[in-house]
């Protein structure tokens, strides 16, 4: 596996590479093969990763800065230090599955029609991202913090949420599997 040590990357290399302290810049990642790459202390703005396959792909401590990540099986990627941050990304319709993602942070970021199931996402923070028919389900949601969260709506008796922090505009989202009308 090659190693690359380079502070700006402009393209992925097209064999197993091992990437460390790099940034991509609109790099289209989609149209790359990256299964079993690994990127450790690395950085992603204004990348297209739609629908990549991430097999065994390795993120430590990364950050997707403005990226389009749409219709992507984050579940596929190699769980060793999983770290990601995800910054005013477009997530639509991504998937994770039985994933640890304590180590992860979302911010200004559009994650609609997406599945979290069977997650760790224990003091996450959903910071000012959009969740509109995200599927959460048996996710352990301790301490997570949706008080920012926009269009927050899941059903609560499917999840642990000891201590998860919402606004009074979030906390309505838990209602909405009963269907009922609340107002001022």
């Amino acid at each position: 596996m090659d190693i690359v040590e380079e502070k700006e990357c402009r393209e992925i290399a097209t064999s197993k590479t091992h990437y460390i302290d790099c940034v991509f810049k609109q790099v289209d990642i989609k149209a790359s093969d990256i299964k079993g790459y690994e990127f450790e202390d690395c950085e992603f703005i204004g990348c297209d990763f739609s629908m990549v396959d991430l097999t065994g792909v390795a993120f430590r401590t990364v950050t997707f800065k403005e990226c389009l990540m749409q219709g992507v099986a984050f579940n596929a990627a190699n769980p060793f230090l999983l770290s990601m941050t995800f910054d005013h990304c477009r997530l639509d319709q991504s998937v994770f599955l039985d994933m640890d993602l304590r180590s992860c942070h979302f911010k200004y970021s559009q994650f609609k029609h997406g599945i979290l199931e069977s997650c760790k996402l224990q003091k996450v923070a959903f910071d000012e991202t959009e969740l509109e028919q995200t599927l959460f389900y048996r996710c352990d949601l301790s301490q997570a913090d949706f008080r920012t969260a926009i269009n927050l709506s899941f059903d609560p008796d499917n999840n642990k949420m000891k201590g998860a922090k919402f606004s009074i505009q979030t906390a309505l989202g838990l209602l909405a599997k009963y269907q009922i009308k609340i107002t001022p």
